[in-house]
């Protein structure tokens, strides 16, 4: 008992030298793509409890980085609901096909900063071997609204993969490789 009560108190007065970066880390970025992305008209459709809704078809445009390229298919939208306090949260889903015909769906969602930028969270899914890393990753934007003329009809967003720090002693001080490799079963939740 006295053993186990010196072992906690040790422990305990120990862990506050080491953070949580000493831990586990601190996450790098790699760079995806950068897509342009036109959009249709917008359509309004009113309050829903947690502010006013619009929707902004995605009717096309391209997208290009080390990894991946291609267009835009016609077939989405951004559902983007603007708060009591006038930020606006995009929500959106659809479609990119690569140079090589693989098709991938992606949704995006996040707030928009006071600088009008705005940061997104995007999750992937694909059934294409190629592209299926994708879905295992987590991976984030910065979206940038043009102004001017061209308000409204396009936005730019650069997509980032959160890369995990490598840990252990053949590492070096370097991050994972950007390529994730997707599970060998599935997982599974003890007691359910």
């Amino acid at each position: 008992m006295r053993i186990t009560s010196f072992l906690s108190f040790a422990l305990l007065a120990i862990e506050p030298c080491f953070t949580a970066a000493q831990r586990l880390g601190t996450p790098s970025y790699e760079f995806l793509y950068t897509v342009n992305a036109t959009l249709g008209e917008r359509w309004p459709v009113g309050d829903y409890g947690q502010g006013s809704r619009v929707v902004i078809p995605i009717t096309g445009g391209t997208f290009n980085g080390p990894r991946l390229s291609g267009t835009i298919n016609n077939l989405g939208a951004d559902w983007g609901l603007t708060d009591s306090k006038g930020v606006f949260f995009p929500d959106t889903r659809y479609n990119l096909r690569t140079h090589d015909g693989a098709d991938i769906f992606i949704q995006t969602a996040g707030p928009t900063q006071p600088d009008g930028r705005t940061l997104l969270r995007g999750i992937f899914q694909t059934g294409h071997p190629d592209y299926e890393w994708l879905n295992y990753i987590v991976a984030i934007g910065i979206l940038q609204r043009p102004s001017g003329d061209h308000k409204g009809k396009y936005v730019l967003i650069d997509m980032w993969q959160v890369v995990l720090p490598c840990l252990g002693s053949d590492c070096d001080g370097q991050h994972q490789s950007g390529t994730v490799e997707p599970p060998m079963e599935p997982w599974t939740i003890q007691g359910v």
